[in-house]
C-alpha cells in the first residue's frame, strides 16, 4: 500500500482478498488464517486512515471457488477431496465461480459501492454461515 498510495487518485478505491478460512481452525493452516485475518485488519485500518482522501478500503472474503488452484487439493495423507466434496458443503450445493468474486469486486470498485468502507463482504453461498 505504501508503494502504492502515491499512485491513488483521491475518491479511489481498494478492494483486498481475504478469505472465509480465515478464522474456521483448520488445523496445519495456522499461517495462512493469520495472514487471511490481517488482511481483513489492514482494509479496516487503511480505510481510516485513507478516508480524508476519499479513498475507500474494503475486502472480500471467497468462500470455496472453482478456480485451477482447487484441482487437486489434498487434505492430510491420501485422502483425496473432490470438488464434489466441497459443494456438498455449500448450502447453494455448488461451488463459486471465479466471475461471481469478479462482479463483488466490481460493484466494490463502482459508485454503487461508494457506501462501504472498511468492510469485509463474504461471499461464499453460506459456507461459513449456515
Amino acid at each position: 500500500m505504501k508503494k502504492a498510495l502515491p499512485l491513488l487518485n483521491d475518491g479511489a478505491s481498494v478492494i483486498l482478498n481475504s478469505s472465509v478460512r480465515a478464522g474456521d481452525g483448520v488445523v496445519a493452516f495456522g499461517a495462512y488464517a493469520a495472514s487471511k485475518a490481517a488482511i481483513r485488519s489492514f482494509a479496516r485500518t487503511w480505510a481510516n486512515e485513507l478516508k480524508g482522501r476519499n479513498i475507500r478500503v474494503n475486502a472480500i472474503s471467497p468462500g470455496t471457488i472453482d478456480t485451477p488452484g482447487l484441482d487437486g487439493v489434498v487434505v492430510t495423507g491420501d485422502a483425496s477431496v473432490t470438488k464434489s466434496d466441497f459443494a456438498a458443503a455449500v448450502p447453494l450445493g455448488r461451488i463459486g465461480r471465479p466471475d461471481e468474486i469478479a462482479n463483488v469486486v466490481a460493484f466494490l470498485a463502482s459508485d454503487q459501492g461508494s457506501f462501504f468502507l472498511g468492510a469485509n463482504l463474504v461471499v461464499d453461498g453460506g459456507e461459513m454461515h449456515i
